[in-house]
């Protein structure tokens, strides 16, 4: 994978995130009234251009991997800890979107970091019901330092069940993995995908890992430009900023950084440092 594409990947979860944002609990706008810009608003109330928990997780396990120049899992959870208690990697420097299966994994892992007795960073409940997409969404980074597909394969689940143990969420990062490391879909997993002429209005975009996958992935196979994909992504509402994000990766991935338009980089928050991050990470020799 070449740095263009590692860069693009990991920006194109910030710009899908962002224009996602203002619809996120939102249901999905008519057609005509799609939101193609980044905009303000929603229920976080988002700035032009701001992103959400997505990118501050994906922002922090880069710092991580590229500091650490390993997965050092324990410096991870600290750094997921500071945003959620500390506000780092906020655009607002504090943690003000974050979902229910995350906050109870970082809950927990907290509460050891005071003690003398170490107890592991894998804080992820298996049960079916905590399937979320909260690990899909920041699956970028581990990616970008993937020597080959298996690498790719065993860094997913491990960042995965850092908050996420089910078996339907570890099933998804994988596939997911495999996709966005080869930078295309898999013929293996095609009866995951949705069918490419559904209605529309059947793409369900909430936050269940399933539907995240299947959503952006539809998105992505029924357009031909990055600016495309995002945009219908995000527009089928609900857990938007998500949808997005995936979305984004994806397409970030297969276009590169150099074909995502112009106007998403200029208007993203922290566009430079996440420039930044993504260039550093793409040259990371990861041991």
């Amino acid at each position: 994978m070449d740095n263009d594409k590692k860069i693009g990947m990991f920006l194109g979860l910030a710009i899908g995130d962002a224009l996602g944002a203002p619809l996120e609990f939102k249901a999905a706008p008519p057609s005509d009234k799609f939101l193609k810009k980044f905009t303000t608003g929603g229920v976080h109330n988002v700035s032009i251009g701001e992103w959400t928990d997505d990118t501050s997780m994906a922002l922090a396990m880069a710092k991580s991997l590229i500091e650490k120049q390993s997965f050092d899992a324990d410096d991870i959870m600290q750094k997921f800890c500071n945003w959620y208690l500390k506000g780092e990697y906020s655009t607002r420097g504090r943690c003000f979107d974050i979902g229910g299966t995350v906050a109870v994994a970082l809950r927990s892992y907290s509460k050891t970091l005071d003690s003398d007795e170490y107890l592991h960073p894998y804080r992820g409940r298996t049960s079916k019901d905590t399937s979320g997409n909260g690990a899909l969404m920041r699956m970028a980074p581990v990616i970008m330092i993937a020597k080959n597909s298996s690498h790719a394969v065993q860094l997913a689940t491990q960042q995965t069940m850092l908050t996420h143990g089910s078996n339907l969420c570890i099933q998804y990062s994988i596939m997911l993995a495999e996709e966005l490391y080869k930078g295309s879909t898999l013929a293996k997993y095609d009866n995951y995908k949705l069918p490419l002429d559904i209605n529309t209005n059947d793409v369900m975009s909430g936050g269940f890992v399933k539907e995240t996958y299947e959503a952006a992935w539809w998105a992505f196979s029924t357009t031909d430009s990055f600016e495309d994909c995002i945009i219908k992504a995000v527009n089928r509402g609900h857990d938007a900023d998500t949808t997005g994000a995936v979305a984004g990766m994806i397409a970030g991935r297969f276009y590169g950084h150099e074909n995502i338009p112009q106007y998403f980089k200029e208007n993203l928050m922290w566009y430079k440092e996440l420039l930044k991050t993504a260039k550093e990470l793409s040259q990371t020799v990861f041991n």
